[in-house]
């Protein structure tokens, strides 16, 4: 009979085996941190990819003008902040920003131009181009001629 009844602890204890709450609580808010953690990189390197995007983008816009300066003697006129005669002689397709922004162009004289983007991870009290109210949105990134 005394078998029996040690038998019965070992199972009795075998049943209180298991994860206490606070254990699960520990548990469940480490990988909370660390989920919260990597959304907030890739989030943040998604921006930056999309940002050199744009500063792509500008150079190609600045490849085709300088091509059209070339045969023109002077640069395109500005058409509500968008370039309409480099496309498709001398860009083709013309680009567009990832998130819908626009790329400003604005002619200072025959000569002279600036190309502006906004820039996520620029400062947005930044506004680098001459003219932002013509160009729907805050630019921050600013390219000139050469």
């Amino acid at each position: 009979m005394f078998t029996v009844h040690s038998n019965m602890n070992k199972f009795h204890k075998l049943e209180n085996r298991g994860f206490t709450m606070i254990e699960i609580l520990v548990s469940a808010t480490i990988i909370a941190v660390l989920s919260t953690i990597g959304v907030t990189g890739y989030q943040a390197v998604a921006r930056g990819g999309r940002d050199a995007l744009r500063k792509s983008d500008l150079e190609q816009i600045r490849s085709a003008l300088e091509i059209y300066k070339s045969e023109n003697s002077s640069y395109p006129t500005a058409t509500s902040c968008g370039v309409d005669n480099l496309s498709p002689d001398y860009i083709n397709p013309y680009p567009e920003d990832p998130r819908g922004y626009s790329y400003c162009y604005i002619q200072s004289s025959p000569l002279t131009y600036e190309l502006c983007a906004h820039l996520e991870n620029g400062d947005p009290s930044d506004s680098y181009c001459g003219v932002t109210e013509a160009c729907s949105g805050v630019c921050n990134y600013s390219v000139v001629n050469p």
